[in-house]
Parts: structure tokens; sequence; C-alpha cells
């Protein structure tokens, strides 16, 4: 009794243990023999060779070379003739697009082959006045609306078509752009985009999502039905449009500065002259007017054949897109586009050389204002510095030079400080040296020095030069100016040439280089040494010693 007591505890004492109710691994089993063992690996069998010796070795067979394939073009024969053809190809009136191809859609569906019909019965239906009804779906269509919501749509959409576009809800708007995109072979074309972009105008400020779709709709209609791009006479604004269309080029209109100008300097400027802190309420029509006209300017340099910017080196870009994306389209509407265009949008290299033109010429406008800081311009090519240089003669008003007038009578307090006049003498002369060494020797003796040192001349006294121009005993500024010593020289000396073969010895073009130079000098002394002239660039008048002082120091 009293062992079963004890059992019944132990089983309870052990219910928690887990290792009890996993199954039991069996141990590995290792051979208790540990020596080495033979093993016969079965004899090969050579092939008898007739002509082998019993001295020669078997020849080793070539290794087996894999078979030999031959190169197969991206677009071979096969591929060309299986390539889709476009339906239509053309070349639009625009100065940055240079094809357009349309194809019809790869795949073959019918989805929408009853909105289609639809929309084609109820194209000539007039709606008659009633209250206004809500409705509200992803993708709106005529069966999903009830008898009211339909007669509340045929009124809108006769308000709408006779310009009155009244509030209504964002899918009633949604739909009417899908029965515009359907009714193609319907309805005018030059009409239906005149109501898309009416439509867009008139709600984006209430359903901002049509910014997302409407300029991307509006050019792919365009584009399919060989329209030009909308205008100012349609309410369209480059400013509004730009930002939101994938194809920007598209809206570029062919001249004028209110076309690929405004998209040049908008989107294609790494900088922004309206924000520069000379742009001023008194400068700012100088500002409009020629950078604008220097942009111009190098655009129709680089035009050929009618073609923008085909002397510039960029290659052309193509986009393929699908149309009409994310709208209710019916199969025999939908398309994909081909378009080449010369992007300035996307072209680095376009970017750099419209932000140069538009640095230099400001550089040329601050000469002109007065301003001694320049803008660093990097890579314009020299072709297009002396366009600019010419055109910005031609421009610009002249700087006003002061000059002293020798007629004018001198101011009667200057009369004071003026010298007495007194003839030539030779006995004044020496009179006048006499005391002038007598001083000296008072000196000499009062310092207590050797009348032997002391110069026979009296010495000039130096140029005051800032102690931080040269940092004496600190290598690494005294090289930074080392860089900039023959500049200096060649700008005293006022040699045009020489100043030119300077920059060019240093791999710097004449304007980062003086841009250098002031902004060194500026840090040091909070004011600039080199200014813009006619000529190019020179010393400050005021700061001709100083500059001369650091030269020979160097």
């Amino acid at each position: 009794m009293e062992r079963d007591k004890r059992k019944r505890q132990d089983e309870l004492d052990r219910f928690w243990e887990i290792d009890d109710l996993l199954p039991k691994r069996r141990a590995p089993h290792y051979p208790s023999d540990t020596e080495a063992t033979e093993i016969e690996l079965p004899r090969v069998t050579k092939k008898p060779n007739a002509s082998a010796t019993p001295t020669q070795k078997e020849p080793i067979p070539p290794r087996e070379q894999p078979p030999k394939t031959h190169f197969i073009p991206p677009h071979g024969p096969e591929e060309e003739a299986l390539r889709p053809r476009p339906m239509l190809e053309y070349t639009p009136d625009n100065a940055l697009i240079r094809c357009v191809r349309i194809y019809p859609w790869k795949i073959d569906y019918r989805y929408y082959e009853g909105f289609l019909r639809d929309a084609v019965r109820l194209y000539g239906v007039r709606g008659e006045s009633c209250q206004r009804v809500p409705f509200f779906s992803y993708s709106p269509q005529y069966t999903q609306m009830n008898r009211a919501q339909l007669e509340w749509y045929l009124w809108w959409r006769e308000l709408a078509r006779g310009g009155d576009y009244t509030d209504t809800d964002y899918s009633y708007v949604l739909l009417y752009v899908y029965e515009i995109i359907n009714l193609s072979g319907v309805m005018d074309a030059a009409e239906s985009q005149r109501r898309l972009c009416e439509i867009w105008l008139r709600y984006r400020s209430i359903y901002r999502q049509l910014d997302s779709y409407l300029p991307n709709w509006i050019c792919d209609y365009s584009l399919i039905h060989r329209l030009p791009p909308p205008d100012e006479s349609l309410g369209i604004v480059l400013s509004d449009v730009m930002p939101h269309a994938t194809l920007k080029e598209f809206f570029v209109q062919s001249g004028g500065k209110n076309g690929y100008l405004t998209a040049l300097l908008a989107f294609c400027s790494n900088y922004d002259y309206r924000k520069s802190k000379f742009y001023t309420k008194e400068n700012a029509a100088l500002f409009d007017r020629v950078i604008p006209d220097a942009v111009e300017r190098v655009t129709h340099r680089l035009t050929c054949d009618g073609k923008l910017f085909a002397n510039s080196g960029m290659d052309d870009s193509s986009m393929m897109r699908d149309a009409y994306a994310g709208a209710l389209c019916a199969y025999r509407n939908k398309r994909r586009i081909e378009v080449q265009y010369c992007s300035f949008s996307r072209s680095h290299e376009l970017r750099f050389l419209i932000t140069d033109v538009v640095k230099y010429t400001e550089n040329k406008i601050r000469a002109v204002l007065g301003v001694r800081s320049r803008l660093s311009v990097y890579a314009l090519p020299t072709a297009l510095r002396e366009l600019l240089d010419g055109f910005c003669e031609e421009s610009l008003p002249k700087r006003a030079t002061t000059s002293k007038n020798t007629d004018t009578a001198p101011a009667e307090y200057e009369r004071l400080y003026d010298l007495p006049r007194t003839e030539l003498s030779l006995s004044h002369a020496a009179s006048i040296e006499r005391a002038s060494w007598e001083t000296t020797e008072r000196l000499v003796e009062a310092f207590e020095e050797d009348s032997d040192s002391v110069a026979t001349e009296a010495e000039a006294p130096p140029t005051p030069i800032p102690a931080a121009f040269v940092p004496q005993g600190d290598a690494e500024s005294s090289d930074e100016w080392q860089k900039y010593r023959d500049y200096l020289l060649a700008a005293l000396s006022d040699d045009v040439g020489a100043q030119r073969e300077a920059a060019r010895k240093t791999g710097l073009p004449e304007e980062v280089l003086t841009d250098e130079i002031n902004t060194l000098a500026a840090d040091l002394l909070g004011d600039i040494l080199l200014e813009e002239n006619e000529n190019g660039f020179a010393v400050i008048e005021d700061y001709r010693d100083t500059v001369q002082a650091i030269a020979q120091k160097l």
C-alpha cells in the first residue's frame, strides 16, 4: 500500500517533466574498429592502340568544344516582319517633337462595348432642368445610375455644353470625360479638345485629382487626332499644365517668348534669375528683356533644319506610352503612342547649357549696373560666349564712366592745400639737401648707430599690406595665392592677352578664376580686387598698390 502511494506521488511529481513526454532518441552508433581498411577500385581497361608503342603514352583526346552559336541581332528580319506597323505616323509642327507614331492596341477586349453603345445612344438626348442628385463611383458608367441621377447628368451636361459648368459631383465630371474620349468618331476632335480643357480648368480647384489625369489625357487625345497643343486661347497656361504632364514637350509652342523660351527658363535651368537679389523693381524690366532674348539667340544658333538644339550634340529621346491610362476606354479608341522628341526636362547637357547662358547674361547685366560680384559659369563653349558678348554689346546700355574734367575750376577750399609755387633754384635745392643730411646725422647720433650704415638715399615707405592677405609662415595660404600670381601681374599691366594666357595655364575659365580671387580677397580683406570693364577684368584702382605688394612677396 505504501509502495503504491509513493509510486502515485512520483507520477504526480513527474507530471511536468517534458522529457518524459518526448520520444526517446537513439544514440548514434560508432563502430568500435578504427583500423584502416583497403578499398579496391575497379580496374579501367584501355582500348588497344595499334600505332602506339609500349613506351609511348596514349595521347589525351582534345576537350570537346561547345557548338558555335551565331549572334542574332535584337531586331532581325523575322522580328521586323512581326513588328506592328503604325496606323498613323507624322511630324507635328513643334520644334521639340520629331515624330509621332500611333499603333493599334495590342489586345482585343470587349469590356466597355456596352458603355460605348450607351454613349452613342445618349449623345443626342437633351437634358431638362431638375434637382441635383448625388452620385459616386470609382469608374462611373451609365448603367450604374438610377433614373434621377441620369436625368441630373443629362441636364448638367446640357449646361456644360453651353459653357455653364455648374457645381456637381466628381463622378459626373469623370463620366463626361469618359464620354468625350470614347465618342472621338462622333464628336468634332477640336471641339472635344476644347471641352476637355474647359472641364479641367473649371473643376481642378475643386477636385485636385484631375491634375493627375486630364493633362495626360488631353495630350493623348491631341496626338491621336493630330491636334496642336492647347494654348492660351483655350485658357491653358504653361506654368499650370507642365508640372502635371508626363510629355511636357508637347505643350511647348513652336516659337515666341511665350513658347519654348518660357519652358526652357522655367524647367531647364538650375538657376532662376528672378530670385536674384539684384532682380529688383528697378531692374526687373532689364532682366526680363535681355535674358530671354539671350536664350533665344542661343537656341537660334543651335537650330538646324527646323530642329531645335540639333547642333548641341544631344540625342533625341523616345517615349512609348499607353493612351488614356487609367480611363474607361473602349477597344476601338485605345491606342499605343510612340513619340521621338528633344527632351529639355530630362537632358542634363541642355540643363547645364541653359543655366550657364542665364548666368553669363546676368553677369553682363551686373557689370552694367556696377555690381562687382559675379556668378560662376563653368562649361559655356567659347563660340556661345562670343555670341553672347556681341548680343550684350548691342542690347545692354553702356556703363556710365566718371572722368575728371580738367576744365572745371577747383573748389575754393582746395586752394588752401596747394604748395607755394617757387622758381627752380639749384642753390635752394642744395640747401634742402644739406638740411636733410643734418637731420639724418642727428637721428643717427640719437639712436647710436654707425654713420657708415646710413643709406645714401631716402627709401620710400613700403606699401601697407593687410596682415591677413599674405599669411606669414602659412604655406597653404601662400600656395593658394601663388596660383594667382601670374594673373595678378598681368591684370596690373592691363595686358588682356597675358591675362587670358595666365588663366589658360591654370585650367580655369577667366570668369571662374577671377571669381575665386575675389572670393579669397573678400574673406581676407572684406572687398574684392578685380572688376570687369570693357576689355575684360582689371584691378580696382584703390587696390593696385596692395596687389603689387602681394605679387612681389609671392
